[in-house]
């Protein structure tokens, strides 16, 4: 009884001591939720003194992105907040998603947004706002904003908003559920500024048919294909890449910035800028500058109208484009000479011809007549190479030459060959492109870029 009695006092101690330990253990452990929710809970605060501050008076940009879908990418979006202490927030933007007939117009919407406390900071947009909520919508993207039709997916974007770090100019934040990438950045002008100004610089530094870019360092070098869009295929080389992957970006009113930092061999970047000389976009020592010169031997042609002048080409060019001229003026009185055209294969008659054309019309129809050759574009030097054959041409060519005037273009083809060095007005949009012969400088002629028969270039 006695050994049973100090057993029985053992266990009661060790209960005892088990239970003691274990309050304490409970006691620990809700001191420290506690303190982390107060922690939390002063961030919160501190992250809403901030949107709503009075230096915040142009309210903040939201450079957002979605996580997008196995069938769509998206580009980066420009949103515009003005939160205020009440809990409301007023977004707008121009983005091509807003719906009721108002995608690609400046809207206006407001709301509520709230700060939680979960595992950490958490800005919500916790009611319906039409300039963000249409990308958390399970939504066919492809449809929408013209016609919703649900299909569980939608664009996979986030209206709550996880805060990763912040200070007084910026917040960087991802998606709750999708976590797409997000920054907001204090607004040093009006969000109606800011859209027009991105929308300018914008047009400038990309458009649908000069759609490539060199990416370099000056050592390594990559390729952007289609910049414009605001995603974007980057390539180890422009024709069948074997290193290929989507990039998303937002435009501003200084360049673009990217999703995520892009590496460069030994050099990464995320924001560009466009240069002082206008001649490429700069992130420290990456550069992304347009590829015009690959586009000359499809885009370029020589229109005058009329006889060319002085400024459009040489002495010697003009005196040989200027009496073609005069001999279809004599013998093809219907007829008008319209200008040169380089690498239209369609044109010239024959598919198989990529070399230089001539083109006149009549009213409404067109006379062409193409010489098969190449037009050869070194882009590293700057240089092309014209090589057009004047002995053979395309069918039309027997019409003026049983008129006695077939010498009046292949003298021009024949003229034209040889190698040139490339000048143009802007790289980024070009209008004219300059050819002067490297062998004899005092031969020169003027092209203009031909946008219009795509209707790309507004």
């Amino acid at each position: 009884m006695k050994n049973f009695s100090n057993i029985l006092r053992v266990m009661l101690l060790g209960a005892a001591l088990t239970a003691m330990f274990s309050a304490c253990k409970f006691e620990q452990e809700d001191y420290f939720d506690e303190s982390a929710a107060i922690r939390i809970q002063h961030v919160n605060d501190e992250i809403k003194a901030k949107l709503c501050a009075p230096s915040s008076a142009n309210g903040w940009i939201i450079q957002y992105y979605v996580a997008g879908t196995d069938d769509y990418d998206f580009e980066g979006f420009n949103l515009f907040g003005k939160f205020y202490e009440s809990g409301k927030v007023t977004l707008c933007s121009d983005h091509r998603f807003l719906r009721d007939g108002n995608a690609g117009k400046y809207t206006e919407y407001t709301s509520f947004y709230e700060m939680l406390a979960e595992e950490g900071p958490v800005l919500a947009f916790n009611t319906w706002n039409d300039i963000i909520s249409v990308f958390v919508d399970p939504v066919d993207p492809g449809a929408a904003p013209n016609t919703i039709i649900d299909d569980g997916e939608g664009m996979n974007g986030d209206d709550r908003l996880v805060v990763l770090s912040y200070n007084d100019d910026e917040i960087l934040l991802r998606g709750e559920r999708h976590s797409a990438p997000i920054r907001f950045v204090r607004l040093d002008r009006s969000p109606a500024d800011y859209i027009s100004q991105t929308a300018a610089m914008k047009n400038l530094i990309s458009n649908e048919k000069l759609a490539q870019y060199y990416v370099s360092n000056g050592t390594d070098t990559m390729y952007i294909d289609g910049l414009y869009k605001g995603y974007f295929n980057y390539n180890d080389r422009l024709i069948d890449p074997l290193d290929s992957s989507v990039k998303n970006c937002v435009f501003t009113p200084d360049g673009f910035r990217l999703r995520t930092p892009l590496v460069l061999g030994a050099d990464t970047c995320q924001e560009f800028v466009l240069n002082s000389e206008r001649t490429a976009l700069v992130s420290g020592n990456v550069s992304v500058s347009p590829c015009w010169l690959l586009s000359v031997n499809s885009l370029c042609q020589i229109t005058s109208g009329a006889k060319i002048t002085a400024a459009g080409a040489s002495e010697s060019f003009a005196a040989l484009y200027n009496k073609l001229n005069d001999d279809i003026i004599e013998n093809f009185p219907s007829q008008t000479f319209n200008g040169i055209t380089f690498g239209k294969s369609s044109e010239s008659g024959n598919s198989s011809r990529v070399g230089i054309v001539f083109s006149c019309s009549s009213g409404t129809r067109k006379y062409l007549t193409g010489f098969t050759g190449t037009i050869t574009v070194d882009s590293q030097t700057g240089m092309a190479t014209i090589q057009a054959d004047p002995d053979d041409p395309s069918t039309n060519y027997a019409s003026y030459s049983r008129k006695g005037i077939g010498s009046s273009f292949t003298d021009i083809v024949s003229a034209m060959n040889g190698t040139y060095r490339l000048y143009t007005n802007n790289v980024f949009k070009p209008s004219e492109v300059s050819w002067t012969k490297v062998d004899d400088p005092s031969f020169y002629f003027v092209t203009q870029f031909d946008y219009s028969s795509s209707g790309v270039i507004n």
